[in-house]
């Protein structure tokens, strides 16, 4: 018997990560071709798609739908597909249009110094293989599917990883914040 969105959603709501995960399987192939159509770029839709059912879960005490939930999904996706290329947009404009002699120094530098220590803490505190995966995927700009034929894993398993090492560095930054 097919569980409808609603009761995913209620149950989601009290933490119970069975029917996210049925969720995730009922929407995430859709909501990547559909997050594809946007961006033209496979790996960047998972990645979109990914970090949104994170986002979900990450405030499924909060989750409040009034609306279909695929109609919430998929405008959630798209709008995450669109602030995507905005920001790939806005990324080479910079890279194109601002000479190095003209770069100044941010007021805020020291901000940005303490938060690149203490996200480097935590990815340092990710397991070995997770860590390489996450390395790879953010900061080196593979592609899931380079990083799956480097290191002669399933694409699933890095996606697997990505999500933990995401998961895991939100709240450990969220942890550090605190401190």
């Amino acid at each position: 018997m097919k569980v409808s969105d609603a009761t995913l959603i209620n149950g989601i709501r009290l933490g119970e990560y069975s029917l996210f995960n049925e969720l995730f399987m009922r929407y995430y192939s859709r909501l990547c071709a559909f997050v594809y159509d946007i961006t033209n770029d496979k790996s960047s839709a998972e990645d979109i798609v990914q970090e949104l059912f994170i986002r979900i879960w990450e405030r499924r005490s909060n989750i409040d739908i009034q609306e279909s939930v695929s109609g919430f999904l998929f405008r959630a996706a798209r709008n995450a597909a669109l602030n995507h290329i905005r920001g790939e947009k806005s990324r080479r404009l910079v890279q194109l249009d601002i000479p190095q002699e003209e770069v100044s120094i941010e007021p805020d530098r020291i901000e940005k110094e303490e938060f690149r220590v203490m996200l480097e803490q935590c990815m340092n505190a990710l397991p070995e293989r997770c860590q390489l995966v996450f390395k790879m995927h953010r900061i080196e700009g593979l592609k899931q599917k380079e990083i799956s034929e480097k290191l002669n894993i399933s694409i699933k398993t890095i996606k697997n990883q990505i999500w933990k090492a995401m998961k895991y560095l939100r709240s450990c930054l969220e942890v550090q914040e605190d401190a």
